[in-house]
């Protein structure tokens, strides 16, 4: 049957089709009938706020905003397997799948989508919505609107059609309604996440384009008219009615029914059809909302919200944990060490970074044990390399050392082979002396005990080694700050100004490395199921004398190649994997300050719920469900009690 498939596509890809429009499917087949019911309700606080980036990371977005995107938008043809760490084919979304190698080495994915995939309007989502995702994601507007487009090199025909010598992207078919065909070129394989590239979701095309169609007349699709910037700042950027904030046609587990810039309030999509495993949402309605530190914890014992996710403030922590000790059994708790790091991102638009003796100088300056102890309370460590705790990579090569899903290593995360930096101001001292920053304002020798500043002569002009980290608006950041970077930094002769800044600003000056007027930012990585290489690459073009840009560009190159691996080849890629880590730290392309553990807070009126089965809250949550309290064993409170005690004291 499986033969008798791919003959029968093989005979259909030489015929042109015509795209059909999308049909509205009989009004009985509603998936899920919790819809209905308001009842099922669950507040879900997070210290994270929204900026409105529900519509892909085009245009940036925050954690939260992540969050909101994984509950209203959904039907990739592929999903992550955790049992086999790795990504396959949906069967919630595919009737049916194959993959042909060709005989020049490209690769062509073909995918039968299921006859009963639905928009959230009841309207049947088609191949030419997964067309139009593509199209809409590598086109050239998106820039033009302040946007990031995805790349999509490895597709077949991209590049000429991106550069105006094709109409139509090859690499990308559409066969009647349901099916969809990707070919990737050889020279993009091999690819160590290879199904992950079909990761697609659709997107409505008549919300995002109206007057737009997707065609297909045997060459491979194209827009029947271009894209425009001044189309999608109409229709997706506009603040109070574009799908970038308001999607409304949707096609994940959820509907968004409104969002104030603070609080997004979501009801369960009847027309979801469900994960692979057969899950729908059970609870009927969401409300997620910006928390604070101070008080998130009390919001949950009062029963005003019943999930606080990634709570990492060392106080709230330290407060639920005693809240959880002492509920009776009504509240619970989840902890999972962070994929990701916060870290110290050095602009290459910064002349004064640009020198690995400065950066070595705030590296061997900067405190990161007693900051990290400070500021995560004890619930995060030190990192020496691009890598988070929860990183499976780092995990698989630490091994023991690596610590268990609950703790973390006491004496910080880190690996042979890896350039560590240790707190020497001594050191950074000799390293300014030895780069030549030696004067003072007036180009005389610079004194400690006179002057505050350390100076060089380049050419005629004097110039102050002055620095500004922008850093995300908390006055905790500050004081922590205070003690452990700007004084050491001050006495080791260097003005560090910090700049608090909201997420958009500091993501935006992370993305575009334009010259912000920053020299370093403060900020977190989250890695995702995937290393995407494209988190390294350089953000502007080597001009000949720029040494941070050189060393990126080092970075990058084994980046690029490691995740040029057979997909079976796990060995070869955590090889490949910490050689770019070693070659991180040898050019101190940017330095890593901690990982820590997150925490999620919820009452027990919430089953089912792992956080652990998803990329996030969001994930897991369809998995779950609300009911009035449960009568737990009394040899279930004791172990509960016990591993909590263990754990964190009585």
């Amino acid at each position: 049957m499986k033969k008798l498939m791919v003959f029968l596509l093989a005979f259909l890809l030489m015929v042109p089709h015509t795209v059909r429009a999308e049909n509205k499917l009989p009004d009985e087949a509603v998936w899920n009938r919790w819809y209905q019911d308001e009842r099922a309700r669950l507040t879900v606080g997070t210290v994270t706020p929204m900026e409105g980036r529900f519509f892909t990371d085009l245009w940036g977005g925050t954690a939260s905003d992540l969050d909101v995107q994984m509950l209203l938008h959904a039907a990739a043809p592929v999903r992550w397997d955790g049992k086999l760490n790795r990504f396959v084919f949906d069967r919630s979304v595919l009737e049916d799948a194959a993959v042909l190698t060709n005989s020049d080495g490209s690769r062509t994915y073909l995918m039968v989508l299921a006859e009963d995939l639905r928009w959230s309007d009841g309207t049947r989502i088609t191949a030419a919505d997964y067309a139009f995702s593509i199209l809409l994601q590598m086109d050239p507007a998106v820039a033009e609107t302040g946007g990031r487009p995805k790349d999509f090199s490895w597709l077949e025909g991209s590049e000429a059609y991106l550069n105006g010598q094709a109409k139509a992207l090859s690499g990308v078919r559409v066969i009647g309604d349901n099916i969809l065909q990707v070919t990737v070129k050889a020279e993009a394989l091999p690819y160590y996440y290879e199904l992950n590239r079909l990761a697609i979701q659709p997107y409505p095309i008549g919300a995002i384009a109206p007057g737009t169609a997707v065609r297909d007349e045997g060459e491979g699709v194209y827009l029947s008219r271009p894209l425009t910037a001044g189309t999608l700042e109409q229709m997706v950027l506009n603040e109070t009615t574009g799908y970038l904030s308001h999607p409304q046609k949707v096609s994940g587990p959820y509907l968004l029914k409104s969002f104030d810039g603070i609080t997004a309030r979501f009801a369960a999509n009847p027309y979801f059809r469900g994960t692979e495993d057969g899950y729908t949402p059970r609870i009927g309605r969401i409300t997620f909302t910006a928390e604070h530190n101070s008080d998130m914890v009390s919001r949950l014992t009062k029963g005003e919200a019943g999930l606080l996710n990634k709570v990492t403030g060392a106080e709230a922590i330290r407060d639920g944990i005693r809240c959880v000790m002492a509920s009776q059994d009504t509240l619970a708790m989840q902890v999972r060490p962070r994929a990701g790091l916060t870290m110290i991102w050095f602009m290459e638009s910064s002349p004064k970074v640009q020198e690995k003796a400065v950066r070595e100088a705030v590296a061997c300056c900067f405190d990161r044990d007693t900051f990290t102890r400070l500021y995560t309370g004890g619930f995060g460590t030190r990192s020496d390399g691009f890598f988070g705790a929860g990183q499976w990579m780092y995990r698989m090569e630490a091994g023991e050392d690596a610590g268990d899903a609950k703790t973390l290593p006491e004496k910080g995360l880190t690996l042979p082979g890896l350039t560590c930096y240790t707190t020497d101001r001594e050191k950074a001292v000799r390293l300014l002396d030895a780069a030549g920053w030696t004067l003072n304002e007036k180009g005389e020798t610079y004194n400690p005990y006179r002057d505050s500043v350390r100076y060089k002569r380049t050419g005629e002009k004097l110039t102050g080694l002055e620095l500004t980290l922008a850093v995300p608006d908390s006055e905790e950041i500050l004081k922590e700050l205070e003690l452990t970077l700007i004084t050491p930094l001050k006495e080791a002769g260097i003005r560090l100004t910090v700049v608090p800044v909201s997420m958009e600003v500091l993501r935006e000056a992370y993305d575009g490395g334009k010259d912000s007027g920053y020299d370093m930012l403060y900020l977190g990585e989250n890695f995702s199921r995937i290393f995407d290489p494209e988190i390294l690459k350089p953000r502007k073009e080597n001009d000949g004398d720029s040494e941070l840009t050189r060393g990126r560009e080092e970075v990058y190159g084994l980046a690029l190649d490691m995740v040029r691996t057979e997909p079976e080849d796990t060995e070869g890629f955590v090889r490949k994997w910490t050689a770019m880590q070693e070659k991180i730290t040898e050019t101190l392309a940017l330095l890593p300050v901690y990982s820590n553990l997150y925490f999620d807070f919820h009452t027990r009126e919430l089953h089912q719920y792992d956080v652990t089965r998803g990329a996030s809250w969001a994930e897991a949550i369809v998995y779950s469900c609300m009911s009035d309290m449960e009568e737990l064993s009394g040899e279930e409170r004791q172990r509960i009690r016990r591993e909590l005690e263990e754990q964190f004291g009585k």
